[in-house]
């Protein structure tokens, strides 16, 4: 949940930047694009590697992320930046957490899968 409201929060702060709905949309172009395009070669990944590092490597990455956005709002440096620098440096953590959920999403689904035993998914036959 707190990762979905990261890009909420994302897209309020780009539209008080910029006062355009179409920046908005291109933070969600922005995060959608590398986690679609990642995803045959994101399973490959996941299916070769330990899935619990894999999850605390792409956790441990997001939390980076999070604290350069959390910089990125800072007033001292948006003033030193300026609202086109901060946004372009926006659409670029966006863009990393966009690759970072294409391997972190599939990996938690992967582990769920592996914890929960398959037979008790299934009705017993009478």
């Amino acid at each position: 949940m707190a990762m979905r409201m990261v890009t909420t929060i994302v897209g309020w702060r780009i539209y008080e930047i910029t006062h355009n709905a179409f920046a908005i949309g291109l933070i969600g172009l922005s995060e959608f694009l590398p986690a679609f395009c990642l995803a045959l070669y994101a399973g490959h990944v996941i299916d070769k590697s330990d899935k619990r590092s894999l999850l605390l490597i792409t956790t441990t990455c997001y939390l980076i992320c999070v604290a350069g956005l959390i910089a990125l709002s800072i007033g001292p440096l948006m003033h030193a930046l300026g609202g086109h620098w901060i946004q372009w440096l926006t659409y670029t953590i966006i863009f990393i957490t966009g690759v970072i959920r294409a391997f972190a999403g599939p990996t938690l689904n992967a582990i769920i899968a592996q914890i929960v035993p398959a037979s008790s998914c299934r009705r017993p036959s009478p």
